[in-house]
């Protein structure tokens, strides 16, 4: 924002203001805008103009005199200068008058001529006009018979529909009461449904778990079966043993007993011996004495040989036990490697069979994993699929609800567009004559190409503009615009010729469009307040001279307000509209009030247009919903059948999964058992084998000992050879003491060793029978220990007898319940289908309800439809709201309809009737009256500017002559004084009017002849248009002058002079110059220098003068 203000000293009331002191201020924004303000209070411009105007220091004034001002006074127009002489002589407030006058003289005599022409139109309406109201009296009397008897056909049929609406209700009522109990039957069957839904996932869940239990105690019997296959195996194992004990028992008793006979014919040999041995001895006791030493020799060395063979025999009988003792523990060993085999056999067998029990879990698992996932995908499948089932079917209820809707919508745009089309198509509210011609054009009973129709049917205005413009116009709305003059009077004829009334034709040819002067243009169209109203209109460029004449020189307004200072700028010279049809006359009346929008053309129009828009609209919207249902029904469908199916393959994948489950525990259990029976058959096996290796190792130790006792015996029987051979050798020196003697005492000798042998014999074989007693105590020992361990087993067998016969009990109890579960479960199935069946059932005749309110709903709308549409033709047509019966008459329907016949025959008699006769009589002699006073008016108001203007003309003439003398005389007085001699005169050009001659300068410096102006130097001229200026201020001083470089033509001695003027006048004004002159500046009383520093900026210097 810029500000800039000058304050003047009034003092002496040269301003005609009473201030002291003014002060003009102006405000410029960046806009462009500007604000003015006199002493602080806001103004006009043209204010400060008209105050400053012949004061000197005007817009035209003389107040700052520039070097080029000195130049145009020199080079311009005689014209030119007169007008600088008006100013001096004060006319410029006059011709401002006179100028406004001429404007509004010029605008009266239009106005006149306008008011001739309409009141020569109106003259000629007004007769015929006389003659059309009193038909049109007679129409109205049978019309309001025939609106009350069509009032009375519309309230029997309004009350036929309000029967029939109460009917659909009560319907309706008993249908939705159905409904509702539909819908509570609907809630129970669901409630049922879920209620067996729950039972029947209560009997899967106690089928599982039985099915879970029989499984388990299957597995327990199967457990109990193989425990006691063990124990019947460990028990024949163990029988087996004790058989084998026995047999070992009887081959010991069999052996005492060969031992028990062989020691009773050794003893019995003994004995037979010892006799023989004493018979011997006897017959050898003759001999004893020969042979004592070498019988003592012989009886050493037999003793040393006894003693040697007893040590044998110690060792052959150690030999049989220890070969024994092998052969028993061989026999074990050999058992333990035929169990061990057995074991391994059964490990390997185990082995196999667990590997393909772990392929058959593996596969399980790897079926039951993917079927899991499948489960997983079908119930996020299943939840997407009622998702989308729950989200398409708010859809489908949007849209039928949308639907209803929307067809209840169309339904009252329908009645509603049939009603205005109806309207529009028989030019309803139209004039007489000019609906009668529009009609015969469109039935082609009158053909003219060369009319277009009226002024309503070619122009189209914004909704906001509707009232603005339609009041404008008023009945040159229904103007009818045609080509050329004749095919108005072609039109005019046909009238004339069918007494079809008269209409107002607009010949495109002939009519001259009406326009805003550029200077109203300027006043009134300061900002977007006030528009032309034919700015606001589209229409088609032929019409354009038609809607110029009507709305040319037409403004709207968006505010009385607006448009009342618009009519006060133009003062009240054209027609102002505001948009809420308010109506400002040329010559300031105003009219307003209410109005009937429903009978304006252009509303009805553009209404019709919309409903016609918004029906074609809705029937797309409806066609799309229909579409829309439709595709949405279909996905239901299909959507609810991906469900049914996705449920069906989830309820087999869950079945599936719990056999695959159950057959997983089963062989899982299997597994655990053969790894646990693994597990025994390992510590089995490492428990045989340590025993086969202890076996092992002692029959390693036996054997060595066996070989250690050979070699033992060997070393015996070696020294009883030796000690034979030494015995030979006694015996052979016997034989030569005595044969006899020799032989005694071989054969004592010989008896005596065999009976050593016979008793050695009875010991070892007292020594075997004692060690087989040891071994039947130890095999008896063994056998009572089995028999303990059999009971035992028995004891385990029954046990598992009983356990097994109870769980059997337990297995035959769980399959009775699983078939009495499945028999549940089958039952529950079939009530769940059955119920589900009556909720389908239940849902369809619910579905089938509201489809029966759907179509009683939308007969219940088409009947409020009628009966609003009847309503609104109540009000609308005959302006009747909530109608009685009891009103009206109450003949019957077919009576009422004989009587509107009769009615309208008797209105067909009368003819054409200008309904609008009467008003428009009125209105056109109302019209005709005022506009008769407004043409007096404006004819006065011509006479009174007229008169005006020549008075003002007189007065500026006297004062421009009179200024002009006067300033004649200054100026030469001035020239003289300027020049030092010399004169000077002002030649008032050509003879006509004062007011529009030139002024030309004829000067004659000091020494030279009279001549023009522009001929002297360029010193002179400066100087003598110089003296000019100061002649003028000399006339009519200002308060201040301002001289910018006006002396910078003049040379020095030119400079001298003008100085000293320019001190002597500075006694009634003030000064400031703007000058590089020294002389100038000498003669200042005050000195102001301006400077400009290194960085561009201004600084001011003050200089006192002394």
């Amino acid at each position: 924002m810029a500000e800039v203000a000058i304050t003047l000293d009034n003092s002496d009331n040269l301003i005609p203001l009473d201030y002291s002191e003014i002060c003009f201020m102006r405000r410029t924004f960046r806009s462009g805008e500007s604000e003015f303000y006199l002493n602080k209070t806001s103004c006009r411009l043209k204010d400060i103009q008209e105050i400053l105007m012949d004061s000197g220091i005007g817009k035209d004034g003389y107040s700052i005199i520039s070097q080029g001002q000195i130049d145009d006074i020199l080079t311009c127009r005689p014209e030119e200068r007169r007008a600088m002489l008006e100013e001096t002589a004060g006319i410029a407030k006059y011709k401002l008058r006179k100028k406004e006058a001429e404007a509004r003289l010029a605008e009266t005599v239009n106005n006149v001529s306008r008011i001739d022409d309409i009141i020569s139109e109106i003259s000629s309406q007004l007769k015929p006009l006389a003659v059309q109201k009193d038909a049109a009296l007679k129409y109205k009397e049978l019309s309001l018979l025939l609106t009350n008897t069509e009032i009375s056909l519309l309230v029997l049929q309004l009350e036929d529909r309000e029967k029939r609406l109460a009917h659909i209700r009560e319907k309706l009522d008993s249908k939705e009461k159905a409904i509702l109990q539909l819908s509570s039957i609907i809630e129970s069957l669901k409630t049922n449904l879920d209620d067996y839904k729950n039972r029947q996932n209560s009997i899967e869940s106690d089928y599982e778990k039985a099915q879970k239990n029989f499984y388990e105690v299957s597995g327990k019997i199967k457990d109990l079966q193989k425990d006691f296959e063990m124990l019947s195996a460990d028990k024949n194992r163990t029988l087996n043993e004790n058989n084998k004990l026995l047999s070992d028992i009887r081959n010991q008793e069999t052996l005492i007993t060969a031992f028990k006979e062989t020691f009773k014919e050794k003893s019995c040999e003994l004995a037979k011996k010892a006799d023989d041995i004493n018979d011997t001895l006897e017959k050898l006791n003759t001999s004893e004495n020969r042979l004592t030493e070498i019988n003592s020799k012989i009886t050493e060395v037999q003793y040393s040989i006894s003693n040697f063979q007893g040590s044998i025999m110690q060792l052959l009988n150690d030999i049989s036990e220890k070969r024994s003792t092998i052969s028993n523990l061989t026999g074990t060993k050999s058992n333990f490697e035929n169990r061990l085999r057995q074991i391994r056999d059964e490990r390997k067998e185990i082995e196999n069979t667990n590997k393909k029990i772990l392929d058959k879990i593996t596969d399980i698992e790897s079926r039951r994993t993917q079927l899991e996932q499948t489960k997983t995908n079908l119930k996020k499948e299943i939840e997407h699929l009622e998702n989308i089932l729950k989200n398409l079917t708010e859809d489908r209820n949007i849209n039928v609800n949308a639907k209803t809707k929307k067809q209840q919508e169309l339904a009252t745009l329908t009645t509603q567009e049939k009603t205005l089309a109806e309207i529009y198509d028989n030019y309803e509210d139209y004039q007489y004559g000019v609906k009668n011609l529009l009609l015969a054009l469109k039935s082609k009973r009158y053909n003219d190409s060369r009319i277009h129709g009226t002024i309503a049917d070619a122009i189209s205005v914004d909704e906001q503009y509707e009232v603005a413009i339609e009041t404008a116009l008023g009945y040159a709305m229904q103007d009818i615009i045609c080509e050329n003059e004749e095919s108005a009077k072609d039109a005019i004829e046909y009238l004339k010729k069918h007494g079809l009334g008269r209409a107002t034709f607009l010949p495109l040819s002939v009519l001259k469009p009406r326009f805003l002067e550029p200077y109203e243009s300027k006043i009134v169209l300061e900002d977007d307040k006030v528009l032309p109203a034919i700015e606001l209109i589209k229409f088609d460029d032929k019409y354009y001279p038609a809607l110029a004449f009507l709305l040319g020189r037409v403004l709207v307004a968006k505010t009385f307000e607006d448009a009342l200072i618009a009519a006060k700028r133009c003062h009240f010279s054209l027609k102002i509209v505001t948009i809420q049809g308010e109506i400002l006359s040329p010559g300031g009346s105003i009219t307003g009030g209410s109005q009937n929008k429903s009978k304006f053309l252009l509303t009805r129009k553009r209404k019709l247009a919309e409903d016609r828009q918004k029906i074609s609209k809705l029937n797309l919207e409806l066609e799309k919903l229909d579409s829309i249902i439709i595709t949405l029904n279909n996905k239901i469908l299909d959507t609810q059948k991906q469900i049914t199916e996705k449920n069906e393959h989830l309820n087999s994948i869950e079945s599936e999964i719990a056999t695959l489950n159950d057959e997983l525990r089963e062989k899982q259990l299997i597994f655990q058992e053969r790894i646990k029976r693994r597990e025994q058959l390992e510590a089995e096996i490492s428990s045989i084998n340590k025993r086969i290796q202890e076996i092992t190792d002692e029959i390693l130790l036996l054997e060595n000992e066996i070989k250690n006792v050979d070699s033992q015996n060997l070393s015996g029987q070696d020294a009883v050879k030796q000690l034979q051979n030494e015995l030979a050798e006694l015996n052979k020196l016997r034989d030569d003491l005595s044969a006899q003697v020799t032989e005694l005492k071989v054969k004592v000798a010989s008896y005596n060793q065999e009976k050593i042998n016979i008793e050695e014999n009875l010991d070892a074989i007292n020594d075997r029978i004692n060690n087989c007693y040891t071994e039947i105590d130890k095999y008896r020992k063994k056998i009572g220990e089995n028999d303990k361990l059999l009971l035992d087993i028995n004891k385990e067998i029954d046990t598992c007898k009983k356990e097994l016969k109870s769980f059997d009990a337990q297995c035959s109890d769980l399959q009775k319940l699983l078939e009495s579960l499945a028999r549940q479960k089958d039952e529950i199935k079939h009530q769940i289908n059955n119920a589900q069946n009556k909720l389908n059932q239940a849902e369809r005749e619910y579905a089938q309800g509201e489809k029966f309110l759907q179509n009683n709903k939308i007969e219940e709308a088409k009947i409020l439809t009628e009966l609003l549409q009847i309503k609104n033709e109540l009000f609308e047509r005959y302006n009747v709201s909530d109608p009685e019966v009891g009103e009206y008459d109450y003949e019957s329907a077919d009576k009422l309809k004989e009587r509107l016949s009769s009615l309208k025959r008797e209105i067909e008699l009368l003819g054409p009737v200008n309904l609008k006769a009467i008003e428009d009589y009125e209105n056109i002699k109302a019209r005709y009256d005022f506009l008769k006073s407004q043409r007096d008016d404006l004819v006065k108001a011509k006479l009174d500017l007229d008169s005006l203007i020549n008075e003002i003309n007189s007065n500026m003439e006297a004062m421009l002559l009179e200024t002009i003398e006067k300033v004649n005389r200054e100026f030469n007085k001035v020239f003289s004084e300027l020049f030092d001699g010399g004169s000077a005169e002002l030649i008032i050009e050509g003879d006509a009017n004062v007011l529009e001659c030139g002024i030309e300068l004829n000067v004659q410096p000091p020494g030279k002849r009279l001549q023009n102006i522009s001929l002297l130097s360029g010193g002179e001229k400066a100087l003598s248009a110089i003296a000019l200026l100061f002649a003028l201020l000399n006339i009519k001083s200002t308060p201040f002058c301002i001289l910018d470089e006006i002396e910078a033509a003049l040379d020095d001695a030119n400079i001298a002079r003008f100085t000293r003027y320019l001190k002597k006048s500075s006694a009634n004004t003030q000064f400031i110059v703007i000058t590089h002159r020294k002389p100038t500046m000498e003669i200042a009383d005050a000195l102001y220098g301006i400077t400009m520093e290194d960085d561009a900026t201004s600084k001011l210097l003050a200089v006192k003068v002394g």
